[in-house]
């Protein structure tokens, strides 16, 4: 399984979401961290949450995080769904 480092994963997170410059980098590496907590949280395993397979995952819970409303965060289907693939990995 390919690791990232974590400039790596911060790349390919601000491709995914179509986000270029630097601007952003401090809000997007905190939601970047809060989701792969939330991966493990939900029985990811660590190098899985960590890992490029989960990218797909991790840019899709950023942008739930980046674009919630009042009222709090609600996931995608299609995250919640990658999660339970990542977690059976």
């Amino acid at each position: 399984m390919t690791q990232l480092t974590t400039a790596e994963r911060l790349a390919k997170v601000k491709t995914a979401l179509g986000i270029s410059g630097d601007y952003q980098d401090e809000t997007l590496s905190i939601y970047i961290d809060e989701v792969i907590e939330e991966l493990k949280s939900a029985g990811v395993k660590a190098e899985v949450a960590e890992s490029a397979a989960a990218v797909g995952c991790i840019a899709c819970g950023v942008n739930d995080l980046w674009n919630y409303s009042s009222g709090g965060v609600k996931h995608s289907e299609y995250f919640n769904r990658r999660l339970i693939q990542l977690s059976l990995m």
